[in-house]
């Protein structure tokens, strides 16, 4: 059996939160066969003493590690470990626009269809457009590199930009970056939207789940200086296999 890794951990400034230090050590154990299959992680107090941190930074870690797949939390049992390796899920962590491009270049947009139509009232309030106006409706699928959906995708293209349709065969990277380059329009705000509920029946289909499987959604639109929508996007992931972490930071008084 492989040596425990013992110690208590110490954050400095440049360091991950701790419960992400936790979680990232036990998955290493568990994958090295520290905590075998059907085997109890030491108790939280155990874990407390281990790393020199409190219950709540302990329960966070064992929280995300539930998350993966890796172990079980089960009333008057503890917990328990039911699979060394963890299920796929997409951990997405996106502050910036620069993040939502890099975002973008590691994935790929597989693209099912692009077609210029005017809006109906449903797809106009999805879009933040007009019934009756023309917009590029782009229609796919984002992957990772092992090919895995992570998530489906809608973008709405205002009419002006339409003409971004001759580039999507080849296009790599964002649609609002490679739209901003083209027209020499900055995009200078993004509203994000993030809401929960039963994964469409088309969506669930091409994300290979269950039909009323629950689903993360989220539309973000893109603006201009003078706040009008250049572009919509609207992804759903499905919420067993998606984490979205965002960094909030204390201003000073």
């Amino acid at each position: 059996m492989a040596a425990r890794q013992v110690g208590k951990l110490r954050r400095t400034a440049s360091d991950r939160p701790l419960y992400q230090r936790i979680d990232q050590a036990l998955r290493d154990e568990i994958a090295a066969g520290v905590h075998a299959v059907g085997a109890l992680l030491p108790a939280e107090f155990e874990l407390c003493a281990r790393f020199g941190v409190s219950r709540y930074t302990v329960r966070e870690a064992l929280r995300r590690l539930s998350e993966s797949g890796l172990v079980e939390r089960r009333q008057g049992a503890g917990t328990v470990v039911v699979a060394q390796q963890p299920r796929h899920v997409f951990v997405q962590s996106a502050r910036s626009m620069e993040e939502l491009v890099q975002y973008a270049v590691d994935t790929t947009l597989e693209i099912a269809s692009a077609s210029v139509q005017p809006l109906g009232a449903a797809s106009a309030a999805l879009a933040g457009g007009r019934a009756g106006e023309s917009w590029l409706c782009i229609e796919g699928a984002r992957r990772n590199g092992l090919g895995h959906a992570l998530s489906s995708v809608t973008v709405f293209v205002a009419e002006r930009f339409a003409a971004i349709a001759d580039e999507l065969p080849t296009l790599q990277g964002a649609i609002f970056a490679r739209i901003e380059s083209r027209w020499s329009v900055p995009i200078t705000d993004i509203i994000q939207e993030i809401s929960a509920g039963a994964l469409p029946p088309a969506v669930a289909r091409s994300l290979g789940m269950k039909p009323g499987a629950i689903g993360m959604r989220f539309r973000r639109r893109y603006m201009d200086q003078e706040r009008r929508i250049m572009l919509t996007s609207i992804n759903w992931h499905p919420a067993e296999r998606f984490t979205y972490e965002t960094q909030l930071r204390r201003t000073a008084d």
